[in-house]
């Protein structure tokens, strides 16, 4: 009888990219027998990783960096021989703007991502009032929080009200498209809750954490471009990796040790699957074996995003764009939620003769009816074009839209993943992995993959 066990990888995102490739090669190390179906519903791979090169632009779909502070994405690139791909952000410049009463000004001096650490920078901001200034400083001396709390409770009662507003929500909603309202401290920001809860408060804890962070620049891409990393990963996947694509898989059952995947006649067995797909198609996967999980994973709501990309003339461009872009309160009442300066922030994203913005609109801190994408880039136009004061028109636009991309934790999101998880073990060799989980940020979904793959291990060798 073969000793070759079978592994299904469904979805071929990120995280399921890296849970077959770390699958792979774990199971080399170990000495283990394994075939792995990595298998995808769409014509293409790489999920909402998706680049675009066009007359010297580049255009990116999806995520266009990460963080290096979080070393898995560095990490694995690096491994994959894409050292020479990577590149850091231009931080000479780093300035991150904030719309305050239709004008745009510069973050506060002396904060680290959320919090006041240095005093003097901070307090000759002029975008906070004097007692917002003054509020914010005693975010020191506030207790630990205790119980679940939503990101914007946490940040009021740590930070006050108004730098919670003028300059917190909107950096929080750029990342998770999201409203502050209902997102999870603990499970949206747990870096943050974390330092909150080991040093009692966000000043000493992120000071520590400042000084210990070295030269890293604060934000690292790949010079070709995000889908680079994507490659990388294809192109590493060993021979016992059979990658397919348009699959479309109707059913998930468990019998025995075995579990079996139908599409549409034919049906294949495994002994063991790891589900890397969104919390909406996981919890169809598993309606039928495990419904308490299928459940609580539909109940995982997700956001929608629409980029807008626009092109101008360097010469006519009367703004000098020193700075990575701007972020847009909700009080605000703008159209766009956050606008990135792409020509400045990393070298080689545009022409030397060109300005590249990339704009963003969510549709989860208010109800949107996004327009035609024509109306759309000139409603992100006539806001670049008042916030910036220039006078020229762009020279191309192009919008994409990404749907329901974006996982909202909310509050409780703790609770539901430690109930999905009593349930998943009571079927062994079956694993739940991807941005739901751990975190929607690349490295955090590559951690939480070879995180996944390591349970896979011990579960086979049992």
């Amino acid at each position: 009888m073969s000793s070759r066990k079978r592994v299904a990888v469904i979805g071929a995102g990120i995280s399921g990219l890296s849970a077959a490739y770390y699958l792979a090669s774990e199971a080399q190390q170990q000495g283990l027998d394994v075939a792995i179906d990595l298998m995808e519903k769409s014509d293409r791979l790489g999920g909402v990783i998706r680049t675009e090169r066009s007359d010297g632009f580049l255009f990116e779909w999806g995520p266009e960096n990460f963080v290096p502070f979080k070393p898995e994405a560095v990490r694995l690139a690096r491994e994959l021989g894409l050292g020479d791909e990577l590149i850091g952000s231009n931080d000479e410049v780093r300035q991150t703007y904030v719309v305050h009463d239709g004008r745009i000004h510069p973050l506060p001096d002396g904060m680290a991502f959320l919090a006041p650490v240095r005093v003097r920078p901070f307090w000759a901001t002029t975008l906070l009032s004097t007692p917002g200034k003054l509020r914010a400083m005693l975010e020191p001396v506030i207790p630990r929080s205790r119980g679940e709390l939503t990101v914007r409770s946490f940040l009021e009662r740590r930070l006050g009200r108004e730098l919670t507003a003028r300059v917190a929500e909107p950096l929080v909603s750029a990342i998770y498209g999201g409203d502050v309202n209902k997102l999870s401290i603990a499970s949206a920001l747990p870096d943050t809750f974390r330092i909150e809860q080991k040093y009692g408060s966000l000043w000493n804890g992120l000071r520590r954490q400042k000084s210990g962070s070295g030269k890293l620049p604060f934000f690292m891409t790949l010079r070709s471009g995000m889908e680079t990393l994507v490659d990388g990963l294809l192109r590493a996947l060993p021979e016992n990796v059979s990658v397919h694509t348009a699959v479309r898989h109707s059913q998930l059952e468990h019998r025995g040790a075995t579990f079996r995947l139908k599409n549409g006649r034919a049906t294949y067995t495994y002994e063991s699957v790891i589900l890397c797909v969104p919390a909406p198609a996981a919890a169809q996967f598993l309606s039928s074996i495990s419904p308490i999980s299928a459940a609580e994973l539909a109940d995982i709501h997700y956001t929608s995003t629409s980029l807008i990309y626009l092109g101008y003339k360097r010469s006519e461009f009367d703004h000098p764009l020193r700075g990575f872009g701007f972020v847009t309160p909700e009080n605000e009442s703008q159209v766009l939620d956050a606008c990135t300066w792409v020509s400045t922030k990393f070298d080689g994203r545009s022409p030397e003769t060109s300005v590249l913005l990339r704009c963003a609109v969510h549709d989860g801190r208010r109800p949107r009816t996004f327009p035609r994408d024509e109306q759309l880039a000139e409603q992100a136009h006539n806001e670049v074009r008042r916030l910036l004061s220039v006078s020229c028109q762009p020279s191309f636009f192009r919008v994409s839209h990404l749907g329901q991309s974006m996982p909202q934790m909310t509050l409780g999101h703790s609770r539901k993943l430690r109930e999905i998880s009593h349930e998943i073990q009571r079927h062994p060799g079956l694993f739940v992995t991807g941005p739901f989980y751990h975190g929607v940020g690349i490295p955090d979904c590559i951690r939480s993959a070879r995180q996944t793959v390591t349970k896979v291990i011990e579960y086979l060798k049992g």
